[in-house]
């Protein structure tokens, strides 16, 4: 009985420790997640997850009786020593590159050991390149190769240190050497170490050379020059430009001033757009870039050149395709500030493309719109996890994906999920036009993951390319895609446009004469008024302001002499200004407000109310220290007349801005600028004629009341704070003799 009873328990043991094996290998030892509009983390479902780590270990074993080799492999690698005595493969030895080709074959250059290591789908060894016997039939070998590229047929090996490119075929046979191109045709003073290396479809070779600050080379098979693409920008550096002013020709050339940027690593697409990445740009220009949410290349770490070495990447998303948008420390603890390390870049399947922080040791992957589709990884030693500093290479192996690690000398395959294959169907779908489908995975995706703002916008531009605009418009509000929102109403107004085409000339018909009729009517009371009153009506004094914008000089002289306004008119354009921005706050259209902020009505109201109390106050203060013959009151009607052009220009701007794209609110801008360029120079020759100043000392006096509006404002916080504090002082107080 006893016996049974410890039967079971050893059972249930096993079993414990075998769902608790599964479970603990179930789990992904990194988040997955993408980032809002706003720039807030938001976690995901993993797209990819790690199946297997490929080590130093793993790869022997295939060579020994028991691996998975051919018994001719094991022996011709296991045993055979190359030219200078060392065994041809004792292990990975700080790996730098990897290649995966059409066939899932696996190119990693052991940099550690001077050679390519080739395994096959299953990842047992295949291939080692070591020595090979060159052109010359002289016995030769790598040294410090870097980069590794395979096309259909041939292999081509960066071979850094001895400044060429190494050509192998398939099954490892030496074919041919693309040396170093002639100096004569490269700048003085360059230097050529190849460290990545890519192959068009017309054989013409994409090199990056280490320290090369004059971009890509494009050379020929036979090592011919073609010229540098893709240079990259100088980050500004205003001292260095001082500096460059006083500089010799001999300095300038000897370089005083910031050097263009390297590129570190590339890779090429089937259409033969190169990507290239790089990590030595100003950290404080890449920043900002990502802050300014910059759509230039500018200071981009990774760009898409075509042939001619144009970046023509597209910077469509959220924010700018360079990696970590939180630049602080709260992504790892183990990690400074600053952005990402890119180190490398590879395309995936539906023109999707990743790349990899070396600083983070993560993986970003977009697609071919700039979008964040996901990023993941983390340091660590756990299954996924990737050695500090140590990943340094990415590619995709079908839908796999394979990243290396240097410092641990080993790969790691991760396999999509089907949350991958989700956003892989919805892009495909996307492409191929299949809309209807595209829509019904990114709901799929939605539902599984309704934090994904991407999602709502590839179901809008589905829709917008099915022609339904306003449903678009709708999922374009929910991902706060403003560019996309705008193309879709500009397509849904030129429908309505179509069908309603007898609107818009009667709506222009309605505003021209209903503004002819409304000036016509202030004209012919201002021409009324000039007959001298001794009582005025306030609608006269209201409709004065329009005689005042058009006639400032004569409008003023009669505002104060002829007393053609009021203190109560005055107060009617100041009230009606302050209205005017509260609705400006509040009837801003999407395209101009996309988050819906607003600020309070007293908030909006007192942004032109304070200013103006503020700027009379310092005006009376100074112009009576000045010899002006302005009284308060004049300086106060003066002001307040002045701010007629901003009610009459900022509420049609307003109303028609709601019908706008996002190019025509530049036309708004533009309306708004002159209603407050129009009243600034009103309040200038307003004051000028007020107080019978000349030009130059009416600038002067405007300087100094604008210095005085500051010595104010500092003299209120001032006052407000010492209350604050006394109020504090007697409430200490009060609290100490209430509680004792």
């Amino acid at each position: 009985m006893n016996s049974k009873i410890i039967r079971v328990l050893l059972v249930g043991l096993i079993l414990i420790m075998l769902f608790g094996t599964i479970s603990a290998s179930a789990i992904t030892p990194y988040t997955s997640y993408t980032y809002s509009v706003n720039g807030v983390m938001q976690r995901s479902p993993h797209a990819y997850t790690p199946s297997e780590n490929i080590t130093s270990a793993k790869l022997l074993y295939s060579l020994s009786p028991e691996g998975g080799a051919s018994e001719n492999a094991k022996i011709k690698y296991y045993n055979q020593i190359d030219h200078l005595g060392n065994p041809y493969f004792t292990g990975l030895n700080a790996p730098e590159d990897l290649f995966v080709d059409e066939l899932n074959h696996v190119y990693i250059v052991n940099t550690g050991n001077n050679q390519v290591v080739v395994t096959d789908e299953n990842y047992n060894i295949r291939l080692i390149i070591s020595t090979f016997v060159n052109h010359y039939g002289v016995v030769d070998s790598f040294k410090n190769p870097n980069g590794v590229f395979v096309t259909k047929d041939e292999i081509y090996v960066a071979d850094t240190e001895k400044k060429r490119i190494v050509i192998f075929d398939k099954l490892g046979n030496f074919v041919d050497i693309v040396p170093e191109p002639s100096s004569e045709v490269l700048p003085e003073g360059h230097v050529y170490h190849p460290v990545a290396v890519a192959v068009d479809k017309a054989n013409r070779l994409y090199v990056v050379s280490k320290s090369s600050t004059y971009g890509i080379l494009s050379i020929n098979r036979d090592g011919s020059f073609n010229g540098f693409i893709g240079a990259q920008k100088v980050a500004a550096d205003p001292l260095d430009f001082f500096m460059k002013l006083f500089q010799s020709e001999k300095e300038k050339k000897e370089g005083l001033t910031h050097e263009p940027t390297e590129y570190n690593n590339l890779c090429i697409d089937s259409e033969g757009f190169v990507y290239a990445t790089t990590s030595s740009i100003d950290p404080g220009a890449v920043s900002a870039a990502i802050t300014g949410r910059s759509k230039s290349g500018d200071y981009a770490p990774v760009k898409k050149l075509n042939p001619n070495g144009s970046d023509v990447m597209n910077r469509n998303g959220f924010w700018p395709p360079s990696g970590e948008i939180d630049m602080g420390t709260s992504q790892s603890s183990s990690v400074g500030g600053g952005p990402s390390t890119i180190v490398d870049v590879t395309v995936g399947p539906n023109n999707t493309w990743s790349i990899i922080d070396i600083k983070r040791s993560r993986v970003f992957t977009y697609d071919s719109n700039g979008n964040l589709l996901f990023a993941f990884g983390d340091m660590g030693q756990q299954l996924g996890q990737i050695s500090n500093s140590g990943l340094v290479a990415i590619d995709y192996k079908g839908t796999d994906m394979v990243l290396l690690d240097k410092m641990s000398s080993s790969f790691t395959v991760y396999e999509r999920t089907g949350y991958g294959d989700l956003l892989a169907a919805a892009i495909q779908n996307t492409e191929d036009r299949q809309y209807e489908k595209a829509v019904d995975y990114y709901i799929n995706i939605l539902q599984r993951n309704n934090n994904y703002d991407a999602a709502y916008v590839g179901i809008a531009e589905s829709l917008y390319l099915k022609g339904e605009y306003v449903q678009a418009m709708k999922y374009y509000k929910f991902a706060y895609n403003t560019e996309g929102y705008s193309v879709a109403y500009q397509a849904f107004r030129k429908e309505w446009m179509e069908e309603y085409v007898w609107v818009i000339p009667l709506v222009l018909f309605i505003a021209i004469f209903a503004v002819k009729k409304l000036f016509g009517h202030a004209n012919k009371v201002n021409k009324a008024g000039q007959i001298s009153k001794e009582k005025r009506k306030f609608s006269e004094e209201v409709f004065y302001g329009f005689h005042v914008i058009f006639h400032p000089f004569d409008g003023f002289w009669d505002l104060k002499h002829e007393k053609r306004g009021s203190v109560r008119g005055a107060i009617f354009w100041l009230v009606l200004t302050a209205i005017t921005f509260v609705y400006q706050s509040f009837g801003k259209s999407y395209l101009q407000n996309p988050y819906g902020g607003t600020t309070s009505i007293i908030t909006s109201a007192m942004s032109i109310v304070a200013p103006i109390i503020l700027w009379v106050v310092a005006n009376w203060c100074i112009t009576t220290l000045f010899e002006g013959e302005g009284s308060f009151k004049d300086i106060f009607i003066a002001s307040c007349y002045s701010l007629v052009p901003l009610p009459l220009l900022i509420i049609p701007s307003v109303i028609i801005a709601n019908g706008m794209t996002l190019t025509e609110l530049q036309m708004v801008t533009m309306i708004e600028s002159v209603a407050f360029v129009w009243f600034i120079m009103l309040v200038f020759f307003g004051m000028m004629v007020t107080h019978d100043y000349s030009l130059g000392k009416n600038f002067i006096t405007t300087i100094a009341a604008i210095v005085g509006i500051a010595v104010i404002i500092f003299i209120i916080g001032l006052f407000t704070g010492l209350i604050a504090k006394v109020f504090q002082f007697v409430y200490q107080i009060y609290f100490e003799l209430t509680n004792r």
